[in-house]
Protein backbone atom coordinates (compact mmCIF):
# COMPACT_ATOMS: atom_id res chain seq x y z
CA UNK A 1 0.00 0.00 0.00
CA UNK A 2 1.38 3.41 -0.94
CA UNK A 3 1.64 5.74 2.00
CA UNK A 4 0.95 9.45 1.81
CA UNK A 5 1.75 12.17 4.24
CA UNK A 6 1.52 15.90 4.74
CA UNK A 7 0.98 18.06 1.71
CA UNK A 8 3.04 21.12 2.59
CA UNK A 9 5.25 23.76 1.04
CA UNK A 10 8.88 24.84 1.31
CA UNK A 11 9.61 27.65 3.73
CA UNK A 12 9.47 30.14 0.85
CA UNK A 13 6.11 28.75 -0.28
CA UNK A 14 7.40 28.03 -3.77
CA UNK A 15 7.27 24.21 -3.85
CA UNK A 16 4.90 21.47 -2.79
CA UNK A 17 6.41 18.76 -0.56
CA UNK A 18 5.01 15.23 -0.25
CA UNK A 19 5.69 12.22 1.89
CA UNK A 20 5.29 9.25 -0.44
CA UNK A 21 6.28 5.60 -0.68
CA UNK A 22 7.45 4.55 -4.13
CA UNK A 23 6.82 1.11 -5.61
CA UNK A 24 7.68 0.04 -9.11
CA UNK A 25 10.12 1.69 -11.54
CA UNK A 26 8.89 3.75 -14.46
CA UNK A 27 10.44 4.28 -17.86
CA UNK A 28 12.73 7.30 -17.70
CA UNK A 29 14.55 6.49 -14.47
CA UNK A 30 11.89 7.51 -11.95
CA UNK A 31 9.82 5.46 -9.50
CA UNK A 32 6.07 5.46 -9.07
CA UNK A 33 4.23 6.62 -5.98
CA UNK A 34 0.73 7.97 -5.34
CA UNK A 35 -0.50 10.95 -3.40
CA UNK A 36 -4.23 11.30 -2.77
CA UNK A 37 -4.91 9.14 -5.81
CA UNK A 38 -2.58 11.05 -8.15
CA UNK A 39 0.45 9.29 -9.69
CA UNK A 40 3.81 10.83 -8.77
CA UNK A 41 6.98 10.02 -10.72
CA UNK A 42 9.82 10.43 -8.24
CA UNK A 43 13.47 10.93 -9.17
CA UNK A 44 16.17 10.07 -6.66
CA UNK A 45 14.28 7.28 -4.89
CA UNK A 46 14.83 3.52 -4.84
CA UNK A 47 12.24 0.71 -4.77
CA UNK A 48 10.19 0.48 -1.58
CA UNK A 49 11.40 3.74 -0.05
CA UNK A 50 9.42 6.33 1.83
CA UNK A 51 10.70 9.78 0.97
CA UNK A 52 9.98 13.45 1.17
CA UNK A 53 9.81 14.72 -2.41
CA UNK A 54 9.47 18.17 -3.94
CA UNK A 55 6.89 18.51 -6.72
CA UNK A 56 8.46 20.16 -9.76
CA UNK A 57 5.27 21.56 -11.27
CA UNK A 58 4.38 25.02 -10.01
CA UNK A 59 1.50 25.22 -7.55
CA UNK A 60 -1.08 26.45 -10.06
CA UNK A 61 -0.30 23.75 -12.65
CA UNK A 62 0.09 21.01 -10.05
CA UNK A 63 -3.48 21.43 -8.83
CA UNK A 64 -4.93 20.33 -12.19
CA UNK A 65 -2.20 17.98 -13.47
CA UNK A 66 -3.02 14.28 -14.05
CA UNK A 67 0.34 13.32 -12.56
CA UNK A 68 3.24 15.01 -10.86
CA UNK A 69 6.99 14.83 -11.25
CA UNK A 70 8.94 15.13 -8.03
CA UNK A 71 12.50 14.89 -6.75
CA UNK A 72 13.61 13.40 -3.45
CA UNK A 73 14.80 15.89 -0.84
CA UNK A 74 14.94 13.49 2.12
CA UNK A 75 14.86 9.71 2.62
CA UNK A 76 12.64 8.71 5.54
CA UNK A 77 12.86 4.92 5.13
CA UNK A 78 15.70 3.73 2.88
CA UNK A 79 15.29 0.73 0.61
CA UNK A 80 17.66 -2.24 0.49
CA UNK A 81 19.06 -1.10 -2.90
CA UNK A 82 20.25 2.31 -1.68
CA UNK A 83 24.01 2.88 -1.37
CA UNK A 84 26.13 6.01 -0.89
CA UNK A 85 25.95 7.93 -4.15
CA UNK A 86 28.91 7.56 -6.50
CA UNK A 87 28.21 11.13 -7.63
CA UNK A 88 26.71 13.31 -4.89
CA UNK A 89 26.37 16.22 -7.32
CA UNK A 90 23.72 14.17 -9.14
CA UNK A 91 21.46 14.16 -6.08
CA UNK A 92 18.68 16.65 -5.17
CA UNK A 93 19.05 19.90 -7.11
CA UNK A 94 22.07 18.38 -8.83
CA UNK A 95 23.08 17.48 -12.36
CA UNK A 96 20.70 15.37 -14.41
CA UNK A 97 23.10 12.80 -15.79
CA UNK A 98 23.17 10.07 -13.14
CA UNK A 99 19.71 9.49 -11.74
CA UNK A 100 20.63 6.05 -10.33
CA UNK A 101 23.98 6.98 -8.75
CA UNK A 102 22.52 6.12 -5.32
CA UNK A 103 21.40 2.58 -6.29
CA UNK A 104 23.64 -0.51 -6.11
CA UNK A 105 24.88 -1.47 -9.57
CA UNK A 106 23.36 -5.01 -9.61
CA UNK A 107 20.03 -3.49 -8.56
CA UNK A 108 20.24 -0.95 -11.38
CA UNK A 109 20.46 -3.80 -13.87
CA UNK A 110 17.62 -5.66 -12.19
CA UNK A 111 15.44 -2.55 -12.35
CA UNK A 112 16.36 -1.85 -15.98
CA UNK A 113 15.49 -5.45 -16.83
CA UNK A 114 12.09 -5.06 -15.18
CA UNK A 115 11.39 -1.87 -17.13
CA UNK A 116 12.46 -3.40 -20.45
CA UNK A 117 10.30 -6.48 -19.91
CA UNK A 118 7.28 -4.35 -19.03
CA UNK A 119 7.74 -2.13 -22.10
CA UNK A 120 7.96 -5.15 -24.40
CA UNK A 121 4.90 -6.72 -22.81
CA UNK A 122 2.80 -3.57 -22.95
CA UNK A 123 3.74 -2.96 -26.58
CA UNK A 124 2.70 -6.49 -27.53
CA UNK A 125 6.17 -7.68 -28.49
CA UNK A 126 6.02 -11.19 -27.02
CA UNK A 127 7.64 -13.44 -29.63
CA UNK A 128 10.84 -13.52 -27.56
CA UNK A 129 10.40 -15.00 -24.05
CA UNK A 130 10.31 -12.15 -21.53
CA UNK A 131 11.95 -14.32 -18.89
CA UNK A 132 15.04 -14.50 -21.13
CA UNK A 133 15.39 -10.70 -21.27
CA UNK A 134 18.25 -9.68 -19.00
CA UNK A 135 20.41 -6.54 -18.84
CA UNK A 136 24.09 -7.53 -18.90
CA UNK A 137 27.08 -5.50 -17.71
CA UNK A 138 29.68 -4.34 -20.20
CA UNK A 139 32.77 -6.58 -20.21
CA UNK A 140 35.10 -5.95 -17.25
CA UNK A 141 32.85 -3.20 -15.86
CA UNK A 142 33.02 -3.67 -12.08
CA UNK A 143 31.86 -0.32 -10.71
CA UNK A 144 30.21 1.54 -13.60
CA UNK A 145 32.68 4.42 -13.36
CA UNK A 146 35.06 6.01 -15.84
CA UNK A 147 33.16 4.83 -18.92
CA UNK A 148 31.92 8.00 -20.59
CA UNK A 149 34.04 9.18 -23.53
CA UNK A 150 31.69 11.98 -24.65
CA UNK A 151 30.44 14.77 -22.41
CA UNK A 152 28.49 17.94 -23.12
CA UNK A 153 28.97 20.57 -20.45
CA UNK A 154 26.61 23.51 -20.11
CA UNK A 155 27.82 27.06 -19.46
CA UNK A 156 25.81 29.73 -17.66
CA UNK A 157 25.80 33.48 -18.31
CA UNK A 158 28.73 34.00 -15.93
CA UNK A 159 30.87 31.42 -17.71
CA UNK A 160 30.51 28.73 -15.02
CA UNK A 161 30.90 25.25 -16.52
CA UNK A 162 28.66 22.42 -15.29
CA UNK A 163 25.68 20.33 -16.37
CA UNK A 164 21.99 21.07 -16.45
CA UNK A 165 19.76 19.77 -13.70
CA UNK A 166 16.88 17.36 -14.17
CA UNK A 167 14.09 19.04 -16.18
CA UNK A 168 15.67 22.47 -15.77
CA UNK A 169 18.03 24.74 -17.70
CA UNK A 170 19.88 25.68 -14.52
CA UNK A 171 23.61 24.85 -14.68
CA UNK A 172 24.81 22.82 -11.70
CA UNK A 173 28.38 21.95 -10.53
CA UNK A 174 29.73 18.57 -11.70
CA UNK A 175 32.25 17.90 -8.93
CA UNK A 176 34.49 14.91 -9.65
CA UNK A 177 32.43 13.84 -12.69
CA UNK A 178 33.15 10.14 -11.92
CA UNK A 179 31.37 8.66 -14.94
CA UNK A 180 33.77 10.29 -17.40
CA UNK A 181 37.05 8.73 -18.47
CA UNK A 182 40.23 10.04 -16.88
CA UNK A 183 41.39 12.22 -19.84
CA UNK A 184 38.13 14.18 -19.58
CA UNK A 185 38.24 14.47 -15.79
CA UNK A 186 41.87 15.63 -15.99
CA UNK A 187 40.76 18.80 -17.83
CA UNK A 188 38.83 19.91 -14.70
CA UNK A 189 36.50 21.99 -16.85
CA UNK A 190 34.10 22.35 -13.93
CA UNK A 191 36.70 24.62 -12.30
CA UNK A 192 37.10 26.80 -15.40
CA UNK A 193 35.39 30.05 -16.33
CA UNK A 194 34.62 29.85 -20.02
CA UNK A 195 35.05 32.84 -22.36
CA UNK A 196 32.08 35.15 -22.87
CA UNK A 197 29.65 33.78 -25.44
CA UNK A 198 30.38 30.10 -24.82
CA UNK A 199 27.05 28.33 -24.29
CA UNK A 200 28.20 24.69 -24.12
CA UNK A 201 31.36 22.61 -24.40
CA UNK A 202 31.60 19.23 -26.12
CA UNK A 203 34.47 17.01 -24.98
CA UNK A 204 35.47 13.70 -26.57
CA UNK A 205 38.21 11.32 -25.43
CA UNK A 206 38.75 9.02 -28.42
CA UNK A 207 40.49 5.67 -28.32
CA UNK A 208 43.20 6.91 -30.70
CA UNK A 209 44.51 10.46 -30.55
CA UNK A 210 44.18 13.49 -28.27
CA UNK A 211 41.14 14.72 -26.38
CA UNK A 212 38.91 17.04 -28.40
CA UNK A 213 37.24 20.14 -26.95
CA UNK A 214 34.63 22.11 -28.89
CA UNK A 215 33.53 25.50 -27.56
CA UNK A 216 29.98 26.17 -28.72
CA UNK A 217 28.28 29.54 -29.07
CA UNK A 218 26.09 31.05 -31.74
CA UNK A 219 28.05 34.30 -32.02
CA UNK A 220 31.55 33.24 -30.96
CA UNK A 221 34.50 34.79 -32.79
CA UNK A 222 37.06 31.96 -33.19
CA UNK A 223 39.90 34.43 -33.71
CA UNK A 224 39.24 36.03 -30.31
CA UNK A 225 39.40 32.80 -28.30
CA UNK A 226 42.43 32.52 -26.01
CA UNK A 227 43.10 28.90 -25.10
CA UNK A 228 43.90 28.18 -21.44
CA UNK A 229 46.85 26.06 -20.35
CA UNK A 230 44.55 23.21 -19.33
CA UNK A 231 43.76 22.65 -23.03
CA UNK A 232 47.40 22.66 -24.13
CA UNK A 233 47.35 18.99 -25.16
CA UNK A 234 43.83 18.92 -26.59
CA UNK A 235 42.52 19.49 -30.07
CA UNK A 236 40.21 22.52 -29.93
CA UNK A 237 37.51 23.82 -32.24
CA UNK A 238 34.79 26.47 -32.10
CA UNK A 239 31.21 25.74 -33.20
CA UNK A 240 29.27 28.85 -34.19
CA UNK A 241 25.84 29.16 -35.77
CA UNK A 242 27.58 29.01 -39.14
CA UNK A 243 30.34 26.42 -38.98
CA UNK A 244 32.88 24.37 -37.04
CA UNK A 245 36.24 26.17 -36.98
CA UNK A 246 39.26 24.08 -35.85
CA UNK A 247 41.81 26.00 -33.76
CA UNK A 248 44.02 22.99 -33.15
CA UNK A 249 43.55 19.74 -35.08
CA UNK A 250 41.18 19.23 -38.00
CA UNK A 251 37.79 19.07 -36.27
CA UNK A 252 37.69 15.27 -36.13
CA UNK A 253 38.68 12.54 -33.67
CA UNK A 254 39.99 9.07 -34.44
CA UNK A 255 38.54 5.88 -32.98
CA UNK A 256 40.06 2.42 -33.19
CA UNK A 257 37.89 -0.72 -33.27
CA UNK A 258 39.97 -3.83 -33.73
CA UNK A 259 42.43 -3.06 -36.52
CA UNK A 260 40.23 -0.43 -38.18
CA UNK A 261 40.39 3.33 -37.63
CA UNK A 262 37.32 5.57 -37.92
CA UNK A 263 37.41 9.34 -38.27
CA UNK A 264 34.44 10.99 -36.56
CA UNK A 265 33.44 14.65 -36.44
CA UNK A 266 34.40 16.22 -33.11
CA UNK A 267 30.70 16.85 -32.45
CA UNK A 268 29.43 13.77 -34.28
CA UNK A 269 27.83 10.60 -32.94
CA UNK A 270 29.91 7.75 -31.57
CA UNK A 271 29.02 5.18 -28.94
CA UNK A 272 29.68 6.81 -25.56
CA UNK A 273 30.84 3.86 -23.42
CA UNK A 274 34.52 3.17 -23.97
CA UNK A 275 33.85 -0.53 -24.62
CA UNK A 276 30.64 -0.12 -26.60
CA UNK A 277 31.98 0.06 -30.20
CA UNK A 278 33.95 -3.17 -29.87
CA UNK A 279 31.20 -4.97 -27.95
CA UNK A 280 28.38 -3.95 -30.29
CA UNK A 281 30.43 -4.75 -33.39
CA UNK A 282 31.02 -8.23 -32.00
CA UNK A 283 27.34 -8.77 -31.14
CA UNK A 284 26.04 -7.36 -34.44
CA UNK A 285 28.54 -9.41 -36.46
CA UNK A 286 27.49 -12.60 -34.68
CA UNK A 287 23.81 -11.85 -35.29
CA UNK A 288 23.76 -10.50 -38.86
CA UNK A 289 24.85 -13.60 -40.84
CA UNK A 290 24.99 -11.65 -44.10
CA UNK A 291 25.56 -14.23 -46.87
CA UNK A 292 28.83 -14.32 -48.81
CA UNK A 293 28.24 -12.46 -52.03
CA UNK A 294 24.93 -11.16 -50.69
CA UNK A 295 23.60 -7.75 -49.79
CA UNK A 296 23.21 -5.72 -46.60
CA UNK A 297 22.07 -2.26 -45.57
CA UNK A 298 23.46 -0.32 -42.61
CA UNK A 299 20.73 2.20 -41.76
CA UNK A 300 21.50 5.23 -39.60
CA UNK A 301 25.01 4.13 -40.43
CA UNK A 302 26.97 7.00 -38.89
CA UNK A 303 30.64 6.86 -39.83
CA UNK A 304 30.57 3.22 -40.91
CA UNK A 305 31.03 1.07 -37.80
CA UNK A 306 28.51 -1.64 -38.66
CA UNK A 307 28.92 -1.26 -42.44
CA UNK A 308 32.53 -2.41 -42.01
CA UNK A 309 31.35 -5.53 -40.17
CA UNK A 310 28.72 -6.27 -42.83
CA UNK A 311 31.30 -5.79 -45.60
CA UNK A 312 33.52 -8.47 -44.09
CA UNK A 313 30.61 -10.90 -44.18
CA UNK A 314 29.39 -10.29 -47.74
CA UNK A 315 32.96 -10.22 -49.07
CA UNK A 316 34.26 -8.45 -52.18
CA UNK A 317 31.50 -9.85 -54.39
CA UNK A 318 28.69 -8.62 -52.12
CA UNK A 319 27.19 -5.18 -51.62
CA UNK A 320 26.68 -3.00 -48.56
CA UNK A 321 24.94 0.37 -48.48
CA UNK A 322 25.40 2.69 -45.50
CA UNK A 323 22.56 5.23 -45.22
CA UNK A 324 22.97 8.20 -42.90
CA UNK A 325 21.00 11.43 -42.65
CA UNK A 326 23.95 13.54 -41.49
CA UNK A 327 25.93 14.51 -44.58
CA UNK A 328 29.24 15.01 -42.77
CA UNK A 329 28.99 11.61 -41.07
CA UNK A 330 28.19 9.98 -44.41
CA UNK A 331 31.23 11.63 -46.02
CA UNK A 332 33.45 10.35 -43.22
CA UNK A 333 31.96 6.86 -43.60
CA UNK A 334 32.99 6.88 -47.26
CA UNK A 335 36.54 7.86 -46.24
CA UNK A 336 36.68 5.33 -43.42
CA UNK A 337 35.61 2.47 -45.69
CA UNK A 338 37.53 3.41 -48.82
CA UNK A 339 39.40 0.08 -48.70
CA UNK A 340 36.09 -1.81 -48.97
CA UNK A 341 34.86 -1.27 -52.55
CA UNK A 342 31.74 -3.36 -51.86
CA UNK A 343 30.48 -0.52 -49.62
CA UNK A 344 28.78 2.59 -50.90
CA UNK A 345 27.34 5.40 -48.81
CA UNK A 346 24.23 7.52 -49.17
CA UNK A 347 23.27 10.66 -47.27
CA UNK A 348 19.48 10.58 -47.05
CA UNK A 349 16.52 10.31 -44.75
CA UNK A 350 16.45 6.60 -43.95
CA UNK A 351 12.69 6.06 -44.32
CA UNK A 352 12.58 7.99 -47.60
CA UNK A 353 15.55 6.01 -48.92
CA UNK A 354 14.05 2.62 -48.06
CA UNK A 355 10.67 3.64 -49.46
CA UNK A 356 12.32 4.42 -52.79
CA UNK A 357 14.01 1.00 -53.14
CA UNK A 358 12.58 -1.29 -55.80
CA UNK A 359 14.54 -4.43 -54.92
CA UNK A 360 15.07 -6.41 -51.75
CA UNK A 361 18.06 -6.98 -49.51
CA UNK A 362 19.33 -10.00 -47.61
CA UNK A 363 20.07 -8.41 -44.23
CA UNK A 364 19.76 -5.06 -42.47
CA UNK A 365 21.37 -3.57 -39.39
CA UNK A 366 19.89 -0.33 -38.08
CA UNK A 367 20.92 1.88 -35.16
CA UNK A 368 18.37 4.72 -35.00
CA UNK A 369 18.36 7.64 -32.56
CA UNK A 370 16.16 7.57 -29.46
CA UNK A 371 13.02 8.23 -31.52
CA UNK A 372 13.49 4.76 -33.01
CA UNK A 373 12.93 3.57 -36.55
CA UNK A 374 9.17 4.15 -36.47
CA UNK A 375 6.30 1.94 -37.58
CA UNK A 376 6.42 2.95 -41.26
CA UNK A 377 10.09 2.04 -41.64
CA UNK A 378 9.63 -1.25 -39.78
CA UNK A 379 6.75 -2.18 -42.09
CA UNK A 380 8.83 -1.28 -45.15
CA UNK A 381 11.76 -3.40 -43.92
CA UNK A 382 9.49 -6.33 -43.16
CA UNK A 383 8.47 -6.31 -46.82
CA UNK A 384 11.90 -5.99 -48.48
CA UNK A 385 14.34 -7.82 -46.16
CA UNK A 386 14.76 -11.47 -47.12
CA UNK A 387 16.61 -12.94 -44.15
CA UNK A 388 17.36 -10.93 -41.02
CA UNK A 389 17.04 -7.54 -39.31
CA UNK A 390 19.41 -6.58 -36.49
CA UNK A 391 18.06 -3.61 -34.53
CA UNK A 392 20.44 -1.72 -32.21
CA UNK A 393 18.57 0.56 -29.81
CA UNK A 394 19.40 3.07 -27.08
CA UNK A 395 15.73 3.64 -26.14
CA UNK A 396 13.68 0.74 -24.79
CA UNK A 397 10.25 2.33 -25.31
CA UNK A 398 10.68 2.97 -29.04
CA UNK A 399 12.39 -0.40 -29.50
CA UNK A 400 9.38 -2.17 -27.95
CA UNK A 401 7.02 -0.26 -30.25
CA UNK A 402 9.05 -1.13 -33.35
CA UNK A 403 9.45 -4.81 -32.46
CA UNK A 404 5.70 -5.03 -31.96
CA UNK A 405 5.17 -3.49 -35.41
CA UNK A 406 7.49 -6.09 -36.95
CA UNK A 407 5.64 -8.87 -35.15
CA UNK A 408 2.32 -7.66 -36.57
CA UNK A 409 3.97 -7.72 -40.02
CA UNK A 410 4.87 -11.40 -39.68
CA UNK A 411 8.32 -11.25 -38.11
CA UNK A 412 9.50 -12.50 -34.72
CA UNK A 413 12.29 -11.55 -32.35
CA UNK A 414 14.61 -14.57 -32.21
CA UNK A 415 17.24 -13.03 -29.94
CA UNK A 416 17.50 -10.00 -27.70
CA UNK A 417 20.49 -8.88 -25.66
CA UNK A 418 20.54 -5.79 -23.47
CA UNK A 419 23.69 -4.15 -22.10
CA UNK A 420 24.30 -1.68 -19.30
CA UNK A 421 26.36 0.74 -21.37
CA UNK A 422 25.21 3.80 -19.41
CA UNK A 423 25.83 2.77 -15.76
CA UNK A 424 24.22 4.87 -13.01
CA UNK A 425 21.57 6.04 -15.48
CA UNK A 426 18.36 4.33 -16.62
CA UNK A 427 19.54 4.06 -20.23
CA UNK A 428 20.54 0.72 -21.75
CA UNK A 429 21.65 -0.49 -25.19
CA UNK A 430 19.76 -3.38 -26.76
CA UNK A 431 20.42 -5.57 -29.81
CA UNK A 432 17.36 -7.40 -31.17
CA UNK A 433 17.47 -9.95 -33.98
CA UNK A 434 14.37 -10.45 -36.14
CA UNK A 435 13.48 -13.12 -38.68
CA UNK A 436 10.37 -13.96 -40.66
CA UNK A 437 7.87 -16.01 -38.68
CA UNK A 438 7.71 -19.12 -40.82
Amino acid sequence: MTQTGPHTADSDGSSTLLTVTVTRPAAGGTFVGRHEGRVVFVRGAAPGETVTARVLEDTERAASARFWRAEVVDVLEAGVDRVPSVWPEAGPDGVGGAEWAHIALPAQRRIATEVLRELLQRAGSDSFPLEDVQVEPAPHDLDGLGWRTRVRYAVDAEGRVGMRGWRTHDVRPVGADPLSVEPIRALRLGEWTAPAGVEAIDVAAPSAGPVSVVLMGRDLDPSAIELPDRLADADVAVRTARSLVPLRGDGTVTERVGERLFRVSATGFWQVHRRAPELLTEVVSAALHAPRGGSAWDLYGGTGLFAAAAAEQVGPDGTVVSVEGNRRASELAAENLTDLPQVRTSSADVTDWVRARRGGVDCVVLDPPRAGAGIELMELLCRVVRQRIVYVSCESATLARDLAAAQKAGWRTVDLRAFDLFPHTHHIETVAVLERDR
